[in-house]
């Protein structure tokens, strides 16, 4: 189904969480541009904090860094208000750390993103009730089912527990979207201590839909761009939600989080996500004429090898049938969040095994016939960083976020059309 498919089955009235969506400017800002109006800036700005802004389109080419503020839920019983804003600190490191564009090759590199604490909540239980056995609190939202109930944070339940005064009406609690629409907060991460159906979603985000002039389509959110399901609220801005995980290292929580990288796209203006599918390799049907367009679509969540390697530049395989496949020269981009570029298997970070990538020269030219330059890629490639942010391949994780497309890039598509900073898309 086409992105435009599936946004208009998705379109959702803005109701009493709702907000209208100015039109852009049909001309965005340059580091070039004269124009005051367009002075390099961080984001938020004052007058522009919120996600999906208008001003996040025309200015992001001159955005300096991005601070997102971010409001940490804990529900997590065993866990004391000091060990979690600490496990979301170092989330926040992590983050910070794969938004330094080629910062493998480059110790000057800066994070452009610096995610802020902006609010911590405590939701747990002092003390839980007796025979209580759930790791959660009490105030975990549920379903009638047992499940974690993400739309009930949005409900006036849990405004008065969020305890942000509404700046117009100081004895009424703003809702969560209206946390969101305000650009109070532009993310959500919940710690919850569970491992079962009660544990929050690993990544979920409801997203503003662009067309592919970079206009936003008034009032259409696709509601599973995250990975880990759909978040069906309305609210009239971009919504991000993700969870802490204090038994996992910071690869983990970077993994999940790379899902919603991984599937924004959907919601993104074409011309842009043409060139992150490349990227990705996340277009194999166009570029080598499979029948599929990534791994992911025939690697199954076992993990079982879908995929191996008879030299550097090749990749093999069969489809369900038996009917064996084979791309040779393997020209591939980069990979994603489940998949390096020699991943074997669906979630193989380890293979010692070596490939050729454009993961380092991605866009940048320089290679064989005015193309990219290809680049060996093993586990022994980001064993440094996964020293430092072990777990869910978070070597793996900080190296792809690195080779992305980041601030001051100068990459370009085989058209000759810059190819932008990936980092204000997260919050369009």
């Amino acid at each position: 189904m086409s992105r435009a498919a599936r946004a208009s089955m998705l379109v959702l009235s803005a109701l009493a969480c709702s907000r209208s969506v100015d039109a852009v400017r049909a001309v965005e800002c340059t580091p070039a541009s004269g124009d005051p109006a367009c002075a390099p800036a961080p984001w938020p700005t004052t007058a522009h904090s919120a996600n999906s802004d208008p001003w996040l389109v025309t200015h992001h080419q001159v955005i300096t860094q991005m601070r997102p503020r971010v409001l940490v839920l804990n529900f997590d019983n065993g866990a004391a208000t000091t060990e979690v804003l600490a496990t979301a600190q170092q989330q926040a490191a992590a983050i910070a750390e794969g938004s330094r564009y080629h910062g493998y090759a480059d110790s000057s590199a800066t994070p452009f993103l610096l995610p802020q604490i902006a609010k911590l909540v405590d939701l747990t239980d002092h003390p839980p009730p007796s025979g209580w056995n759930n790791p959660s609190s009490t105030l975990l939202p549920t379903t009638s089912t047992g499940e974690f109930d993400p739309t009930a944070l949005f409900s006036a339940r849990f405004a008065s527990v969020y305890g942000v005064s509404d700046p117009t009406m100081p004895s009424r609690s703003l809702s969560l979207c209206e946390l969101f629409q305000q650009g109070l907060i532009n993310e959500v991460w919940i710690e919850d201590g569970e491992a079962g159906i009660r544990r929050a979603p690993l990544n979920v985000e409801r997203k503003q839909v662009y067309d592919d002039t970079g206009q936003a389509v008034p009032g259409t959110f696709l509601s599973d761009t995250g990975g880990g399901g759909s978040l069906d609220i309305l609210c009239g801005v971009t919504v991000r939600m993700a969870h802490l995980d204090p038994a996992r290292g910071p690869g983990c929580d970077l993994q999940v989080r790379g899902w919603g990288i991984d599937g924004m796209w959907a919601a993104l203006p074409a011309p842009d996500a043409l060139d992150a599918r490349a990227f990705l390799n996340a277009d194999f049907k166009s570029r080598f004429g499979v029948q599929f367009d990534s791994f992911a679509e025939i690697c199954d969540l076992a993990g079982d090898p879908c995929v191996g390697y008879p030299d550097a530049m090749t990749a093999a395989g069969s489809y369900a049938d038996g009917t064996g496949w084979r791309i040779a020269p393997f020209a591939q981009g980069c990979g994603s969040s489940r998949f390096p570029p020699n991943a074997r298997a669906r979630g193989e970070f380890t293979n010692p095994g070596v490939v050729n990538s454009r993961c380092e020269g991605f866009g940048l030219g320089g290679g064989s016939g005015g193309g990219d330059v290809y680049t060996p890629y093993s586990a022994a490639t980001v064993a440094s960083q996964e020293s430092s942010f072990p777990d869910c391949g978070g070597g793996w994780q900080i190296y792809w976020r690195q080779s992305m497309p980041g601030a001051g890039t100068q990459a370009q598509d085989a058209g000759g059309r810059a190819i932008k900073n990936w980092w204000p898309f997260l919050y369009y």
